[in-house]
């Protein structure tokens, strides 16, 4: 698998520049949270982990001291769920390696804790070290990673953090690269063979000194310039001239005047070759610098500035200048205010006053609440007012709409009719939900299980009943936009079957009570009835003992059913309730006297 090479290659680059730079003392922080269960080339992100590690440890050093520390392995939920597995020492790779292939993956994503655990496991403010991240997603526990890397190198005798990401889109790549970007470390993306092969040169050719980092030859800075208006309105959209390098990642912000770091920007765009970029200008009064940011091997670097003066204005529209597709999001608003006056979004050059893919009355309140359409592109922003006279677009400024990105993880394999625990990610617009489909179903209506994305209660993670019929099945994220729904994610599912038996008595007297020894999934709804025989249907019965409430009777399960008062014969069986209705698992004679 293509993926996993560069994986490997990108694990096994930074620890052995570990190894090679001297550092006595290392900890890998290896992401075990439930959206590992992902997919690369159909395979989970885990496995991908495991096999890595698997690999890589075994090419290390011996002498080199080692530990592993884990995050989102034990629970749900949990941003408290981080754990030294294991404590550094030399020769420990092969209990990692072990330690790896037996982690369950299961939470959330704290991985600004876990790298500040694992450099106090280090004592990294009185000795070399380093950290090694591998991660395929970002942090999801309200911490800072950017701020914690400052403070690490800051307070550290020498330390380090190399971030291995895999799976993650530019936006998440923006969050947490500067792990490795302000302690001197490297971010290697697992996927791109370019950056891999210029990562891979960088870092294993580095030789530092003992207890001290290497002296990196500075960096060729090239040629970039940013022509912007000298004045824009609050709020307003402001076309900006460029020339530049326009790498991958390179892209134009707007920041206070002074304001010196490469985050943290109050507007930006990524930087497309023979375009001119457009930005929003901040909502407040004052003076700012346009500038042109770059992508280096080292890091972010600021290669040209434009001064920029934000004005008042009698009517604004002030709003990020991109959202996400389907995402809800905030406008504050200058105008008149009038009833009937709002705000609205609708396709760039559209000339009506109805029509629209989305507004709000601003009699709503101050700021207004609106939904981005479904599909990206180029759409504006716009001020109405409802005058005598008819509507009359007061103001209309750009708004970007990008792609809207989520994934949905879970294990490939689940038996019928269990609860399956999916972990999410995505815009999570009002509306949208995660649902359960037969293979190749392709309608938005008509699901076998659902829930809404708005009831996760920690954010990340719902729960699905999976159907009773064993087969091939999908789980999908859909985005309840504007314009639409829109299938975001989906992957694949298999649901195996489950077995259930039954022990009891071959006969019975009319109207007495006898026990019923069984086996089965035990799930909630699940229950044991007494049907004439060859009875078909799951309801009707003649008497019936909900699972949940059946007792133990040495080691096993026993319920008790009462005869019907008439003789004949009759099935008792095991019926299990699923999220595609009831299903019956086994069946066993009975005859009343």
């Amino acid at each position: 698998m293509k993926t996993l090479k560069l994986l490997v290659a990108a694990a096994g680059c930074v620890l052995a520049a570990t190894a090679a730079g001297a550092a006595e003392r290392a900890v890998i922080v290896l992401d075990a949270s439930g959206s590992m269960w992902g997919q690369i080339d159909g395979k989970p992100k885990l496995e991908i982990a495991r096999e890595t590690l698997s690999d890589v440890l075994a090419t290390l050093p011996a002498e080199l001291e080692l530990g592993l520390m884990a995050y989102g392995h034990r629970e749900k939920g949990n941003c408290a769920d981080i754990e030294l597995i294991v404590e550094p020492a030399a020769g420990a790779a092969p209990r990692i390696a072990e330690a790896a292939g037996g982690l369950r993956f299961l939470g959330k994503t704290p991985l600004s804790a876990a790298v500040e655990r694992a450099a106090e496991a280090l004592r990294y403010t009185e000795d070399k070290a380093t950290v090694v991240l591998i991660t395929d997603g970002i942090e999801t526990c309200n911490a800072d990673p950017c701020a914690l890397a400052t403070s690490l190198e800051q307070s550290g005798v020498d330390f380090t953090a190399h971030v291995v990401g895999f799976g993650l889109s530019r936006e998440e790549r923006r969050q947490v690269a500067c792990l490795a970007e302000n302690t001197g470390g490297k971010y290697i993306r697992a996927g791109d063979a370019a950056e891999l092969k210029e990562a891979l040169t960088e870092t294993v050719s580095a030789r530092p000194d003992e207890g001290e980092k290497a002296e990196a030859p500075p960096v060729a800075l090239p040629a970039a310039s940013v022509k912007a208006p000298d004045e824009a309105p609050i709020g307003s959209g402001l076309t900006v001239e460029w020339s530049g390098p326009a790498d991958k990642n390179d892209y134009l912000d707007i920041v206070p005047v002074g304001y010196e770091e490469t985050r943290g920007e109050l507007s930006y765009a990524y930087v497309k070759a023979e375009e001119a970029a457009v930005l929003r200008a901040p909502g407040t009064v004052g003076d700012y610098v346009v500038r042109y940011v770059w992508e280096g091997p080292d890091k972010r670097h600021v290669l040209a500035r434009a001064p920029l003066k934000v004005v008042d204005s009698a009517v604004a529209l002030i709003a990020p200048a991109r959202v996400m597709a389907g995402k809800a999001f905030t406008v504050e608003w200058k105008g008149p205010g009038t009833a009937g006056d709002y705000v609205d979004i609708v396709p760039d050059g559209y000339d009506k006053t109805g029509g629209e893919l989305s507004y709000a009355y601003t009699e709503t309140g101050n700021p207004a609440r609106l939904k981005a359409p479904g599909n990206p592109g180029r759409f504006e922003l716009r001020y109405v007012l409802q005058a005598p006279e008819g509507r009359q677009v007061l103001l209309a400024v750009p708004l970007e709409v990008t792609e809207a990105v989520a994934s949905v993880a879970f294990p490939a394999e689940v038996e019928a009719g269990s609860v399956l625990s999916v972990s999410w990610s995505g815009p999570a617009a009002d509306g949208d939900y995660v649902d359960l489909v037969p293979e190749g179903y392709e309608r938005t209506s008509g699901e076998i299980a659902y829930f809404y994305i708005e009831s996760s209660q920690d954010g990340e993670t719902g729960e699905l009943v999976v159907p009773g019929k064993p087969g091939r099945y999908q789980v999908r994220y859909v985005l309840q936009a504007p314009d639409g729904r829109k299938v975001l994610a989906r992957q694949a599912l298999a649901v195996t079957g489950v077995e259930a038996r039954l022990e009891a008595p071959g006969t019975a007297d009319a109207g007495s009570g006898f026990a019923v020894t069984w086996t089965g999934p035990a799930r909630s709804g699940d229950y044991v009835d007494l049907v004439p025989a060859g009875y078909k249907e799951t309801s009707g019965e003649l008497a019936y003992a909900y699972t949940d409430a059946a007792g133990d009777k040495d080691g096993k399960r026993v319920s008790e059913i009462t005869a019907p008062d008439q003789a004949g014969d009759y099935e008792l069986r095991y019926v299990m309730e699923a999220s595609d209705g009831r299903h019956v698992l086994a069946r066993l004679p009975i005859t009343v006297r």
